[in-house]
């Protein structure tokens, strides 16, 4: 496909057949994906179709951008042979006077360069589409009816030529995309049965172990069952930074390995690996339709039929009713016809939608559909959530302050002796903390954990308590001994987790989960774009106060529960207009929602966060989300251009046509091959968008 009202047309017959549910063609992958009734409808009735409309199905890409440029590629052979012969006519007609040389040569031309355009325009006529190429057929037949053969030549010439050169533009596009597919080995080395075989990536099972050679990719999705490594992640994850890999840790097929041999435990099937859903999702994309490709197809959808009227009343009126000579205004009716083609303003949203997308994908920043690229560019608040976005989602024991004769050695292995059995997020920070001081922790007993506030154990013979100090209030311990601790510790915004028993405090310890390294960079970032940014968070104010001072957040909430941060998110889309709610993807479902924008950040591995979110970063660098919304504003603002391009230079066409300023070639060379390669190059600009 050439053009996007190939798809266009391709989809208005696929779905007239019989079964057929749903279609989707997309122009950018050339792809078509059809849901039908298989006891209806089956591969071969598609086939014939798309046959009757000129088009072959390929397993190959016929249309690789690094193999264009040659004998095998047709339609080019075709051009260059129609240019060759025009080129021959003209120099026969206005050098030699030859019309014994310059006829055969100018009807050469017109036959070996619109053999595709009739093909095509006929395949059109019978399913009662108008398009490019049954305009082009008018015009050519209509030029050479007035003797015109230099005209009819060189549109033929020129609009073959342009289709070839949108369809190698349109290759580059697709090769960007599918240079995707590329990281991924075709083959594994695979250990089986005693032995290390080589196999083809389809063919690798779940529970398969990859053998991964320093300096060579990682064929599989998996785990690490042996060896140490460090693995550039940023095919998947656009992070430079090669990412630690050891014994228990994730791999993705794609990325490459260090210097370190690496054994991989399979996790995922080829065709679920990371990268297959980066793919897939990219290809899907073309379906989120941006508020500029609906608004640029209502305008072709009355554009084309108004100017070929005006160009059948421009033929006819003026002779009619004027006197005027009807070979000149026909000619010029000619001329509006050749204009009335939408195609290079029906393709200057998509190409620039499909381009923006691979290359957000690319760089680790996945756009659900060019609907979401254009909103995220024209957000004008960010509302971020605190833990595992802000913050490293790793709290630290910061403190350990030992009370009434014990040591902070004593305390820790209390707490963590208790803490134990906890799957609470602070409790792993206590573990976490004992192992890395080398503190024992014992096995207690009579394990009962109070949700949200603490837990109570019997240890050694008596019964203690961790947890918050409310929870130690409502188990009526005196606070008295650690108050002044307490409420200096509260007021710098660290968590405070209290050890005691039921008559004695024995020890306070301070939490902290430290803000991100680049957390302060980004908000300042958003900010010097101009967006508001907010914190929502569910823990304590305190703690939500200090974050929101480091990262340089002036206004937050705290102890919000899922519902009171969807209401906070709709009261800050009324207050400052349309807002980007980042967070974990997950825990954070219902305010992404409901945000114009929903950003989960880090979910490469992340089926379900995948899903949920309208974009998704795939590494946990939070830069990515400075990218992603520069990249959705560079994308707004080239997809303005463009529009704005076509436009202009259609219509400007369209006036200059009726005074006769404009001639055939300059309507195809101008209105047609030069706007849509200037529009696909200023495109192609956002795949290599840094």
């Amino acid at each position: 496909m050439d053009c996007i009202e190939c798809a266009k047309k391709i989809e208005k017959a696929v779905k007239s057949i019989d079964g057929v549910r749903s279609v989707r063609v997309s122009y950018a992958m050339g792809k078509l994906n059809v849901e039908a009734d298989r006891n209806k409808v089956s591969q071969e009735d598609i086939n014939k179709v798309l046959d009757r409309l000129g088009y072959k199905v390929r397993e190959d890409d016929d249309l690789d951008a690094n193999a264009f440029f040659s004998f095998k590629n047709r339609r080019l052979v075709a051009a260059a042979v129609s240019g060759a012969f025009f080129a021959v006519g003209v120099i026969s007609e206005f050098l030699l006077h030859e019309p014994y040389l310059y006829y055969p040569a100018y009807i050469i031309a017109i036959l070996v360069g619109g053999y595709y355009i009739v093909r095509r325009g006929i395949a059109s006529v019978r399913e009662r589409y108008l398009d490019m190429n049954v305009l082009m057929i008018v015009a050519v037949i209509g030029a050479v009816l007035i003797q015109a053969w230099e005209e009819a030549a060189s549109i033929v010439f020129l609009f073959s030529l342009a289709e070839v050169l949108e369809s190698f533009s349109v290759a580059r596009t697709r090769r960007s995309i599918t240079e995707l597919i590329d990281f991924t080995p075709r083959q594994a080395l695979i250990h089986r049965d005693g032995k290390d075989v080589l196999v083809d990536v389809t063919d690798v099972s779940i529970g398969d172990v990859a053998i991964v050679k320093p300096g060579q990719r990682v064929p599989v999705d998996g785990e690490v069952v042996s060896g140490e490594s460090h693995v550039d992640e940023s095919a998947i994850t656009g992070e430079s930074v090669p990412a630690a890999k050891a014994v228990g840790d994730g791999v993705f097929g794609g990325t490459l390995n260090g210097s370190g041999a690496l054994e991989v435990r399979v996790t995922k099937r080829y065709e679920d690996n990371m990268i297959s859903k980066i793919i897939q999702l990219v290809e899907e994309a073309e379906a989120a339709k941006s508020p500029s490709e609906r608004f640029v197809d209502r305008f072709a959808r009355w554009y084309t039929p108004a100017v070929v009227g005006l160009a059948a009343l421009v033929m006819v009126v003026p002779a009619l009713f004027f006197g005027q000579p009807f070979e000149e205004w026909f000619y010029r009716g000619l001329v509006l016809l050749v204009i009335s083609c939408p195609c290079a303003l029906v393709i200057s949203t998509p190409v620039s939608v499909v381009s923006a997308i691979s290359g957000g994908a690319r760089r680790g920043v996945l756009y659900k559909g060019g609907l979401f690229l254009e909103r995220m560019g024209s957000v004008s608040a960010v509302a971020f959530d605190k833990t595992g976005t802000l913050t490293q989602g790793r709290p630290r024991v910061e403190e350990v302050i030992p009370y009434n004769n014990y040591s902070a050695h004593e305390v820790l292995k209390i707490a963590a002796s208790a803490e134990n059995r906890s799957e609470h997020h602070l409790a792993r920070a206590i573990i976490d903390k004992a192992r890395e001081e080398n503190v024992p922790i014992e096995k207690a007993q009579s394990f009962m954990a109070f949700s949200g506030k603490g837990v109570a154990v019997v240890f050694q013979e008596r019964r203690v308590f961790a947890g918050s100090p409310q929870f130690f209030e409502e188990m009526g311990v005196d606070l008295s001994s650690c108050r002044k601790d307490l409420e200096e510790r509260s007021a710098l915004g660290r968590t405070v987790i209290l050890v005691g028993a039921e008559e004695e405090i024995i020890g306070l310890m301070t939490i902290r989960d430290q803000p991100r390294p680049e957390a302060k960079e980004v908000v300042s970032g958003l900010k010097a774009m101009g967006l508001k940014v907010v914190m929502l968070t569910g823990d304590d104010p305190k703690v939500a106060e200090g974050i929101a001072r480091e990262v340089g957040i002036e206004e937050y909430r705290a102890r919000l529960l899922p519902q009171d941060k969807v209401a906070a998110i709709e009261e800050y889309r009324s207050k400052y207009g349309p807002t980007l709610m980042v967070g974990d993807g997950v825990n954070d479902a219902p305010a992404l929602a409901k945000a114009e924008v929903g950003v989960a950040m880090g979910v490469a591995g992340t089926d379900v966060a995948l899903e949920a979110a309208d974009v998704a970063l795939m590494g946990d660098d939070l830069r990515t989300l400075l990218y992603g919304v520069r990249m959705s504003r560079k994308a707004r603002s080239v997809i303005k251009e463009n529009i704005a391009a076509a436009l202009i230079i259609k219509l400007a066409l369209t006036v200059l046509a009726l005074p006769g300023f404009v001639t055939l070639w300059m309507a195809i060379l101008i209105g047609d091959l030069g706007v849509s390669l200037a529009v696909i190059s200023n495109a192609l600009r956002l795949n290599r968008f840094r």
